[in-house]
């Protein structure tokens, strides 16, 4: 039998696509299918000095030695199972994963993070697909025969939530090479946060909370604080994802310190805002009535009966969102499934050294005291010591990470006698009375006590932030006795080192963040000091000027990184506006809004504010930022098509100009300008729509800000295009595009690009060809795309009849413009996907034609005409997106009249025409999904 590798081992793992739907088509047959794959796969595996580990379900876990002989196995697997005729089943399709770590190995089995790692890297790749980490990749390369190569996929986030990951395809003759997107946390819309730790036990516990979420759509997660419950719902959430068609999200209370303040945590994760005459609560229903979505809503205890009054009514007017909430009680709602998360279970008395480390509470006992210590590891020496600290600890996960960031400075026996004297003091001498709760408190008083003052300070300082914080911002809100500037850094390595706070390296600052119980501690220590208020208030202010700072870089060359920044602090920027709300400050509240980024410069997950809640603040109206506040609320207002109220936000914001007396920057009458260019677009007057963006141009010019100037002549051709008028729109475009370059903006050049391509889409298709591609090719490179560019770069590839580049942009249109509500052209994007299918599968693209005829008649701009009088550009009856869409619509019915013959063709056309939205968008996307499947 071959000898188990140790040390650095590399795992491959391997899953067969598709098993349950050929069980079901092809039971006998897959007997023996299933049997040759094992044969197949075993030979390749034993062939290269690999070790079978185990066999699960129609997977395999093995182990090499060395990375390239489990990447030269899994090259050898895949073409075998290629040559193999598998008449009777089809091919069978396998995924692979190859990682490289280090690994406990104990009676045939293994035991590590790095098993995790290479599991959840297989699952995001497609049958007949091989990936490799970054490990794997770099220590395999030079040793692989010439005719394999690795391909950089780029990162990925996997599903257990730890950093991401640069994951590497496979590549050698014989074997597929093109393959749909990875499957990874990428693929689907969300928020989760990257976790800087690996995901450690907890099988039963997800087995038990995914169970709930099948039987409930409300799960709450109860238990002691520290107790991982949070960790945990995240994990259930990543590998949730796929189930949810518009994904996993998270809505973090900690920092909500107001009941009303609820339903505003909600709206923000979404970007919601209200229209005239709408609560807010309404207006968070409004937009989730139609989404399949998880919300994870985390740190519910301080808010018990709000947080139960919005997930009631999310619950019965929103049937395909499911709440996952953390709290240590459960919301009390009916329905309600509750999970008690327990603690770690921990090792008995009377253990062996292999139950020892089998035992989850020492498993995470150990990668945490690697983390500081990477030469720790458990022997016959300390693993009774480490036994019983876990056990003292309770297995609360936070208490044993304590305690683990303290090998460094004490051996496990030594722990084990300082957490003695801790628990006595706290428990009276009696161990037995020393409850879960009391545990953990004695474990983080038992640390706080070993720092020196200034890291204590430091430590209650932080609490004030929410989501973290960089260094320079903890330099500026955290300094003052007896914290010195130069020495801020120095104790937060400190603090790092002894696991009181975790420090984030994936963004691009490193950030520096307080679990939330350890920020609950150090906010009564805070409010010991009495230094609350003062805090907040600097907290408040540093991130109004931070708004400011990024408002200017998102102006020219830096604003990825300056949108990536923005969205690392969205949860400050919500903490600073509720601080200013709750406080009445009016002056910060306006500061704040005047300072964030308009939404058109935003790159990625846009944060919008409403304006609402500050409106009502006493003396707002006497604040000169008021009329700006009505302004930017006409704009919400306008987004969300109610052009009463936007417009009479319109006037106000005028009227409060006047009465301020000369606005020389011009600033409110360019924000309703921009206002009402999206009135008009909305109710279908797009040469009106590009006249106001005209008028937004010529403010810019006029006081010098050539980022406004740039977006406005981006939007205006846009419009004018859209409109039919590629004379006015090419000029225009073509300004843009110069300025957008001469600034270094890339968004900016994306969207001029993509106008231009539009404008020219007739007269010269070539070059508009060129534009198109230059500006996806921009956008893919950024990892950036907006509803409007994606949907206007699919009009104009399916104008150029580039049907396959067409498809793929509006299906991720359709998703997009359903995501946002009722937004124009949805109609217009399924009568794109029908004419593509019309060829290869007729039949839906029939339904799918009756449906776009309903989504058109709900979105305007998509099926409104041209405004009579405006002129038509040359080139005959594909001009403007109206008359493009109807031409494009009755190509498609000639095609399908063909196949299907009148009669079918209404019949399928009717029952298209029954569907609602949510039903039509989950059609259409269902389709493009099969056919792309079938191509592949």
């Amino acid at each position: 039998m071959t000898a188990l590798p140790s040390g650095t081992v590399t795992f491959l793992f391997t899953d067969l696509e598709g098993s349950t739907r050929l069980w079901e088509d092809h039971p006998e047959a897959m007997k023996g299918a299933l049997a040759r794959h094992d044969e197949l796969i075993r030979d390749a595996i034993e062939g290269h000095g690999g070790y079978v580990v185990k066999t699960k379900g129609d997977g395999f876990h093995a182990a090499f030695a060395t990375a390239h002989d489990a990447v030269s196995a899994a090259v050898e697997a895949q073409r075998a199972l290629g040559a193999e005729p598998w008449e009777a089943t089809g091919p069978l399709r396998v995924r692979m994963g190859v990682h490289c770590g280090p690994a406990e190995e104990r009676d045939g089995d293994y035991f590590g993070a790095a098993l995790n790692r290479a599991a959840r890297l297989m699952g995001v790749a497609h049958g007949g697909q091989i990936v490799v980490s970054h490990a794997a990749a770099d220590v395999a390369r030079d040793a692989l025969p010439n005719d394999i190569d690795l391909t950089d996929l780029g990162e990925h986030r996997l599903r257990d939530l730890s950093r991401a990951e640069r994951v590497f395809q496979v590549t050698t003759p014989g074997l597929q090479h093109e393959f749909a997107s990875l499957t990874s946390l990428d693929a689907f819309p969300g928020n989760l946060p990257l976790q800087v730790s690996s995901f450690i036990g907890r099988e039963r516990e997800l087995a038990r909370v995914v169970e709930a979420l099948d039987d409930a759509r409300v799960v709450t997660l109860t238990g002691v604080g520290g107790v991982g419950k949070t960790r945990l719902a995240l994990q259930v959430a990543a590998d949730a994802s796929p189930r949810f068609r518009e994904g996993t999200w998270l809505c973090e209370l900690a920092a909500v310190r107001d009941p009303d303040g609820v339903v505003d945590a909600f709206a923000t994760v979404f970007s919601v805002t209200t229209r005239a005459g709408q609560t807010r609560d309404e207006a968070v229903v409004e937009f989730l009535c139609t989404k399949q979505l998880l919300l994870v809503v985390d740190n519910c205890e301080h808010l018990l009966e709000a947080v139960a009054d919005v997930v009631e009514v999310v619950e019965r007017s929103c049937p395909g969102v499911t709440i996952l909430a953390t709290s240590r009680e459960g919301l009390a709602l009916e329905g309600e499934r509750v999970v008690p998360v327990p603690s770690l279970p921990g090792p008995p008395n009377d253990a062996t050294l292999e139950d020892v480390a089998r035992a989850d509470a020492v498993q995470l006992f150990i990668e945490r005291a690697r983390g500081v210590d990477p030469d720790f590891a458990l022997g016959p020496q300390n693993a009774a010591a480490v036994a019983q600290v876990c056990r003292r600890l309770d297995g609360v996960p936070l208490a044993i990470e304590l305690a683990a960031a303290r090998v460094t400075a004490m051996n496990p026996a030594e722990l084990v006698r300082g957490l003695d004297r801790r628990f006595e003091t706290l428990a009276g001498g009696r161990r037995r009375a020393v409850q879960r709760h009391q545990t953990l408190r004695a474990a983080i008083d038992w640390s706080y006590e070993l720092l020196t003052e200034p890291e204590r300070r430091l430590l209650a300082r932080l609490a004030v932030f929410a989501g973290g914080c960089t260094r320079p911002a903890a330099e500026a809100v955290c300094v003052g006795e007896p914290i010195e500037p130069a020495r801020v850094f120095d104790l937060l390595a400190g603090l790092v080192a002894r696991s009181l706070v975790v420090a984030e390296r994936d963004h691009p600052e490193t950030r520096y963040r307080l679990l939330e119980t350890i920020r609950e501690y150090a906010e009564e220590r805070l409010a010991e000091h009495g230094e609350t208020d003062v805090l907040r208030n600097r907290h408040a202010e540093h991130y109004v000027g931070l708004g400011g700072i990024l408002s200017e870089e998102m102006s020219g060359p830096r604003q990825i990184d300056a949108g990536r920044r923005l969205a690392a602090e969205h949860e400050n920027l919500i903490a600073a506006r509720n601080f200013a709300i709750d406080t009445g400050n009016v002056d910060v509240a306006l500061r704040l809004i005047r300072n964030i980024p308009v939404a058109t410069l935003q790159v990625g997950y846009v944060l919008t504010f409403s304006v609402d809640p500050i409106l009502e603040l006493r003396g707002v109206s006497d604040h000169p930022l008021y009329p700006f506040a009505l302004a930017v609320d006409a704009v919400q207002a306008a987004a969300h098509g109610d052009r009463v109220a936007a417009e009479e936000f319109c006037s106000q914001a005028l009227d409060a100009v006047d009465r301020f007396g000369p606005d020389p920057e011009q600033i409110v009458a360019q924000v309703v300008s921009n206002a009402r260019a999206n009135l008009a677009f909305s109710r279908g007057a797009l040469q009106d729509a590009a006249t106001y963006m005209e008028r937004s141009v010529e403010i810019g010019r006029s006081c010098g800000r050539p980022a406004s100037v740039v977006m406005s002549l981006g939007s205006a051709a846009t419009f004018y295009v859209m409109a039919g008028n590629s004379p006015a729109a090419v000029p225009l475009a073509r300004e843009g595009l110069a300025l957008a370059r001469q600034l270094g903006m890339p968004t900016a050049v994306a969207l001029c690009l993509t106008a231009l391509a539009g404008a020219l889409a007739d007269a010269d298709p070539e070059q508009a060809r060129a534009l198109l591609r230059e500006s996806l090719q921009l956008e893919a490179s950024l990892d950036y795309e907006t509803w409007s560019e994606i949907t206007q770069a699919a009009l104009i590839s399916a104008r150029l009849e580039e049907w396959d580049q067409a498809l793929d942009l509006a299906s991720r249109a359709i998703r997009h413009l359903h995501w946002g509500g009722e937004r124009p052209l949805l109609g217009a994007m399924s009568n794109i996907v029908a004419r593509v299918l019309a060829p290869v599968t007729a039949e839906a693209a029939a339904v799918i034609q009756g449906a776009a005829y309903v989504l058109a008649t709900q979105s305007p701009t998509a099926a409104a005409p041209v405004p009579a009088g405006q002129p038509r550009a040359a080139g005959g009856p594909r001009t403007g997106t109206a008359s493009f869409v109807t031409d494009l619509r009755r190509e498609t019915t000639g095609l399908l009249r063909d196949r299907l013959g009148e009669q079918r063709l209404r019949e399928l056309r009717a029952q298209g025409g029954l569907m609602n939205t949510d039903e039509a968008v989950a059609y259409v996307l269902d389709a493009v999904a099969d056919y792309q499947r079938a191509a592949d």
